[in-house]
Formats: C-alpha cells, structure tokens, sequence
C-alpha cells in the first residue's frame, strides 16, 4: 500500500491544483498573473492529468495485482459516471449564469463567447450535444477528457501490470496518431474537434500511473545530468515566455511559432516542460516539506475533496466571469483590484468548503466504527477516501 506521506504529497499538489485553476478561470484579475502559465510552456490542465494518472497507480494497480480487475473496472466506470454527472450539472449553471447576465445586461458576448453560442441560438442540437459531450463551454473542457481517462483506464492498468514499458509504448503511439494522423473526438454539432484531445493527453496520464506505480515502493532516482537540463531548459521557458524578462518584445511570439507547444494535442514543449518541473519539485525536500505545514495541510484537504472543491471553484469562476462582465460596463476603473478581492474570496470559499466536507466526512466515520476501535496510528480520513473524488 502507498505510504500516507505519499498520499499526503499527492493531496498537497492536487490542491494547489486546485486555486491555481480557480485563479486562471477569473480572467483579469491581479493574481492571473502570477501563476505557473506565465512563466514557462506548460500550466495547471498538465498538472491536473498527471497527478490523476500518478492517483490511478498508487490506489488501483494493488488491486490488478491482486487479480482484482472486476473491481477495478468497476470502480473506474463508477468514477466516470460520476465525472460526467458533475459535469453535466456544472455546463447547466454556467448557462443559467450567463443566460441571466445577458438578460441583465444584453451583451451577446454572454451567451456567444466560449461556445456558448450553439447553446443559446440551436437549443435542442445544443444541449443534445452537451449530453452527448461532444459540445463543451470554453472553461468547462477538462472533465469530458478526464471521464474518457477513467473509462481507459483499466486497459492502462492491465498493460502495466504485463510491462510498464509496453503500457508507455502503447500510449505513445496512440498519441503519434493523435498528433500525426488526425486521432480525435468530433465536436457536435458544431464542426472541430474536442479542445483536448483525449488521445493525446492519455500519454501524460499513462506516465503518471507509471510514475504512481513505481513510486509505490521506491523513491525518485536522484541525477544530476536531469537536475542540470531540467534547470536549464526552464529557465529558457522562463526568459521565452517573459519576452526576455520583459525586455525582448516579441521574443515569446516567435519562441511559440517554432515550437510544438499547443494545448489541444499536448505538444511536446508542454509535456517535456511540465515532466522536467515535476523532476526537479520531486527533488526539493524543502517543498515536500511545505506539505506538512499548516497550509500545507489546508491544501491536502482540498485535495482529498478534489471533486466538490472543483465543481466549486468552476461555478465561482464562472459567476467571476459573468459578474465582471456586467460592473466592467459601469466600473471599469478598479476592474483588476475588484476581480484579485474576488478570486481571494473564491479560494478562501475553496478551503471553507474543503474543511466543512471533512468535518461531516469524519462525523460519518465515527458513526460507523467508534474512535475506540481505530486501529493505531491509523488517519480519520483512510487511503481509498483519499482518492475517492479524484
């Protein structure tokens, strides 16, 4: 079984995660800028996949091994259903959100931006094709490629339990034929292809559930030729995306135009850019050790709810959305400070949320087996519970 500081680990990264992706989904706002996207090719969608494929192998690759695939499989469609039940309800708020926005302030932007239009202006084909997931709101697209991970998953896990190798072979050339032969899920009815293509980015989640299974039993090998390269090339990342540290206009421009770095297909600057920042972070006891700091443990929590928490941070940053949209048409002055005091208060709302869930969570746990009867050493919150909303 994984050790609970490795499960402690997983749930602070999750966290953070999870008020990163809060604070990018509030455009405008003063803390935008500050996050990881602005400082090298990747972002928090790498994160977010990687750290559920590392999830996949520590908690369910000890049942393949125990023969358990029946389980496996059906706790994975189970995850699924659930995904795409929390999904469909946060597509139905976001467009009541801005429904009622456009209603109040009569801005089409509101209801046509983001691919909201199909919605509004073809309602049945619409929401056929929100059900059908084929037709995705811009901000609401990382759950829809997560539900098709989940369902692949036990195959994932059946080829590792074979050979890890044949597992990562396997993904890459799933991913070749994504990014060389046009290997992607269709939009409908609107015409394209799904803004994250699942059978790219199953590369990245294949690698974190290698990475989850052989860090079941072992620590991250230490070299120093990968700390040096990896250090070297994020820094380059760093000084590309800042135009040369803001001195270099168009310098990030033209790094962009001659390298593979799109988010749809999972382009290999990204994935090379986030592999080698969680390198480097899986070599840095200092920020292991964050984790079992007082925030630290905040964020563990949103992690361990990472579901609800989620679903939250989408709703908020979607009313974030809406109701900047309407001030910034009678107060545009302010507009940035106005937005950072309401992303504040949406990441506070984050760890209330995730507090109050492991309140009731541990309540139900002392109705079912009494304190007295724990076994010793053991956490409130169990391992499975720890990847229960993943």
């Amino acid at each position: 079984m994984a050790s609970q500081r490795r499960v402690d680990t997983i749930d602070f990264w999750r966290g953070v995660v999870l008020v990163v992706i809060l604070v990018d989904h509030i455009p405008g706002n003063l803390l935008e800028s500050l996050t990881p996207r602005n400082y090298g090719f990747s972002d928090s969608a790498e994160a977010f996949v990687f750290l559920s494929g590392v999830s996949v192998g520590l908690v369910y690759y000890r049942k393949v091994l125990q023969a358990d695939m029946i389980g496996v499989v059906r706790r994975c469609l189970g995850r699924a259903f659930r995904i795409y039940g929390v999904h469909i309800a946060l597509t139905c708020c976001a467009i009541a959100v801005f429904a009622a926005a456009y209603w109040l302030s009569a801005v089409p932007n509101l209801i046509e931006a983001d691919g909201r239009h199909f919605v509004f202006h073809k309602p049945l084909r619409g929401t056929l094709g929100v059900l059908m997931l084929s037709e995705q709101l811009g901000y609401f697209n990382i759950l829809p490629m997560y539900i098709v991970l989940m369902l692949l998953s036990p195959l994932m896990l059946a080829m590792a339990r074979r050979s890890l190798a044949l597992l990562l072979a396997a993904s890459a050339a799933i991913y070749t034929a994504a990014r060389f032969f046009g290997l992607a899920l269709p939009n409908w009815p609107e015409s394209g292809t799904w803004f994250l293509n699942p059978f790219a980015w199953q590369l990245m989640f294949s690698i974190g559930i290698v990475a989850g299974i052989l860090w079941r039993d072992r620590p991250v090998p230490r070299s120093t030729f990968l700390l040096v390269l990896s250090g070297i090339f994020l820094v380059l990342a760093g000084i590309s995306v800042t135009d040369g540290l803001w001195i270099a206009p168009g310098l990030r421009d033209a790094v962009f135009q001659r390298l593979d770095i799109l988010k749809q297909n999972l382009g290999l600057a990204r994935m090379l850019h986030f592999l080698m920042v969680a390198y480097l972070i899986s070599q840095m006891p200092a920020l292991t050790a964050v984790a079992r700091t007082g925030l630290g443990r905040e964020l563990q929590r949103l992690g361990r709810h990472s579901l609800p928490v989620f679903a939250f941070g989408s709703l908020f940053s979607c009313l974030g959305q809406a109701g900047m949209r309407l001030v910034d048409l009678h107060f545009s002055d302010g507009i940035h400070m106005l937005g950072m005091l309401y992303t504040l208060f949406g990441v506070a709302g984050l760890f209330l949320l995730a507090r109050y869930l492991e309140w009731t969570k541990r309540g139900v746990v002392r109705q079912v087996r009494p304190v007295g009867n724990a076994s010793p050493g053991a956490s409130p919150v169990s391992l499975h519970s720890s990847f229960s909303l993943q």
